[in-house]
């Protein structure tokens, strides 16, 4: 080790020692916000969120930062320092626009957070909504729950238009030419070229299939609903040929917790004693004022971590359960050994790949054996196919949507959504605000691209772990593999080069696409 990598760690080890605590309080904050956004918690966050800007805006550390020679450090290194050079100067040099955008956020969450959908006056929760969707096929009642979904949309969609042009700001004042272009570069350190590439190679792969599943519903619906022209509250319902309906029905009289930890526990991991030992804390039921997606806190690597969600007795929370008890493994299993920056996953797209394959397991695996009857599971195992074509259509439409918002939002982003909805969904009805309910526009700015890198990791990585370890639900040699081989490694190998060190095989879409 030379003497300017030794002089970079030393600096960067004192600052961690204060980093550490102020990210974990801020992760404390977000949490108690999101499962209550009310006002006394969203003061809190930002009093926190005030923290961490006072920490990045000491000048005299980012100078002490400023004076390492990067060229002289090892490759690792070079990352870490451009990471906190990055996060120091959003702080000092555009420090009030930075706490603007806080800001912005925060008031639009709380309000997206604090809206109560109602049909015909009663107030109904989000998982009742996406049942009767999936489920109903009075058409009025159907139009009054997408209403009610999509109102919520209303109620933020200028608010989030405005808060794209501020992103915009702040981009520019880094020499990007918008925010989606600054995040994909310099908070995933992933080249828009390459990405493009990915989606091509994805899109003309599953073409065909994505268009072959799409007719189908459409020719069903139709008949269904008796209407050659469908709106977008006749989409969403699951149709007697969909094994999904079927499974959802008998899912009703099972406890989701118990199936998802039985299919840890045969991976070896045991959810009941994390919980009780407190490394793991949940909160999984819908009510007022909490955030109606799903999401995963790592409070403090290899110790804390927790899980947000609004569940209800149906195959789709098994899949939202096993996906965020995947990040959580994940961050319980990160070494503490560790330098303090290198306790995170290897990508945020790498930590949605373990989420994901998760996610699958109920249809890849044999979790739900004792439950559904085998010719039901089959056909449900089968129907695999359609939902990553759905997927791969999905995110097209969600990653392509939010980049040319960012381009130019200016224009009628119900228009765009809608004219894209068609391009990638072949669903052609009034436009709308549907587009601002996507929680990651908020939150997660240029996100859901990680989702779809994910999938093609995922799908390397499981064939990888199936050929080693059998069904890892069925093998308690699986939690000792993963930690051993990825979660102890933490930041210290980037993200492609780890699905090479695990699998073997440089990073390709080929996996992705061969189980299309």
């Amino acid at each position: 080790m030379n003497a300017e990598t030794e002089k970079f760690i030393d600096i960067r080890e004192n600052f961690s020692k204060i980093l550490e605590k102020v990210q974990e309080f801020n992760e404390i904050s977000a949490w108690n916000f999101y499962i209550n956004s009310n006002e006394e918690n969203l003061k809190s966050y930002e009093k926190v969120q005030d923290e961490m800007t006072k920490l990045f805006s000491d000048k005299q550390t980012y100078e002490k930062f400023l004076s390492i020679n990067k060229n002289k450090l090892p490759a690792h290194e070079q990352k870490q320092l451009k990471n906190l050079l990055k996060a120091f100067d959003e702080r000092l040099n555009s420090g009030e626009l930075f706490k603007a955008l806080e800001k912005k956020e925060n008031e639009i969450a709380q309000k997206y957070n604090s809206y109560i959908a109602k049909i015909d006056g009663k107030e109904i929760s989000k998982p009742e909504l996406s049942k009767i969707l999936q489920t109903e096929i009075a058409s009025d009642l159907r139009e009054k729950a997408y209403d009610a979904v999509v109102k919520g949309g209303d109620l933020i969609a200028e608010d989030l238009v405005e808060l794209v042009k501020m992103r915009n700001e702040f981009a520019k004042t880094k020499s990007f030419d918008n925010f989606f272009d600054y995040r994909l570069k310099e908070e995933f350190d992933t080249d828009i070229k390459f990405l493009d590439e990915l989606i091509n190679q994805v899109y003309s792969g599953a073409k065909n299939k994505i268009e072959t599943a799409q007719q189908k519903t459409y020719n069903e619906l139709k008949q269904i609903y008796g209407t050659e022209k469908l709106e977008g509250y006749h989409y969403g319902l699951l149709t007697d040929s969909n094994p999904e309906k079927e499974v959802n029905k008998i899912l009703e009289n099972y406890n989701i917790e118990s199936i998802c930890k039985n299919a840890y526990k045969g991976m070896g991991y045991d959810i009941e004693a994390l919980i009780k030992n407190g490394n793991l804390t949940t909160d999984l039921y819908p009510r007022k004022g909490k955030n109606t997606h799903g999401f995963a806190f790592c409070i403090k690597a290899g110790q804390d971590a927790r899980i947000l969600a609004n569940l209800r007795n149906d195959s789709r929370s098994i899949d939202t359960l096993n996906h965020e008890l995947g990040h959580c493994i994940y961050d319980l299993g990160l070494s503490e050994e560790l330098p303090f920056i290198d306790r995170e996953p290897a990508s945020s797209a790498f930590t949605e790949a373990i989420a994901m394959m998760m996610g699958d397991l109920h249809k890849k695996e044999n979790i739900l054996n004792d439950i559904i009857p085998s010719d039901i599971l089959t056909r449900y195992k089968n129907s695999l196919k359609d939902d990553e074509a759905n997927f791969i259509s999905k995110s097209l439409l969600i990653i392509g949507f939010e980049r040319e918002l960012y381009k130019n939002p200016t224009q009628n982003p119900a228009k765009l959504w809608a004219d894209l909805r068609l391009k990638y969904r072949n669903q052609d009805f009034a436009q709308n605000n549907e587009w601002a309910t996507i929680p990651h526009y908020l939150s997660h700015p240029a996100y859901y691209q990680n989702y779809f890198r994910a999938a093609l990791i995922k799908a390397q990585i499981y064939s990888h772990l199936n050929k080693t370890l059998g069904n890892i639900t069925e093998n308690t040699k699986t939690a000792k593999y993963l930690k051993d081989n990825i979660f102890s490694k933490g930041a210290t190998i980037e993200e492609y080069d780890l699905v090479k060190h695990l699998t073997g095989r440089n990073f390709s879409a080929e996996a992705y696409i061969n189980t299309l």
